[in-house]
């Protein structure tokens, strides 16, 4: 009985020391970019927006960098917004962006969004916050 009690106050703890987020039961939905052409150029004008949607506000140049290898040109970011060399449709760009979401953002175990990208030596390891799973990416 003491170590029933034991692991119910264990796990009390631990989940206590989970973010709130965790715990919240909303859908989440890949964001679909906003695209504009400009000439020879293509913006994605919600860049901010995306990035916060999918919790990569502090690694939006690892998002760029794999959207411009996809797309085989470059990428720069200027107020808020992303510019690719060339000409992109809004369904290549949205195609690409819920590849990134589910290769890079969604975890494997739980399926949450609520994941971080740490890199260890060479290696990029994606870790849920809401269940602690850890998966090295491409």
């Amino acid at each position: 009985m003491t170590s029933e009690k034991d692991y119910l106050s264990t796990l009390k703890r631990a989940r206590e020391n989970l973010p709130a987020h965790v715990f919240e039961k909303s859908r989440f939905q890949i964001p679909n970019a906003d695209v504009f052409k400009e000439g020879n150029k293509t913006w994605i004008t919600d860049w901010n927006r995306i990035l916060k949607i999918i919790n990569r506000e502090e690694h939006g140049d690892h998002l760029a960098k794999h959207l411009a290898g996809e797309f085989a040109t470059s990428a720069t970011e200027e107020r808020g917004r992303l510019c690719f060399q060339g000409k992109f449709s809004r369904v290549m760009v949205n195609r690409e962006l819920t590849s990134y979401v589910k290769d890079f953002v969604l975890c494997e175990e739980c399926s949450k969004p609520d994941t971080k990208l740490v890199r260890e030596g060479r290696i990029l390891i994606k870790v849920c916050e809401a269940c602690g799973a850890r998966v090295a990416v491409k």
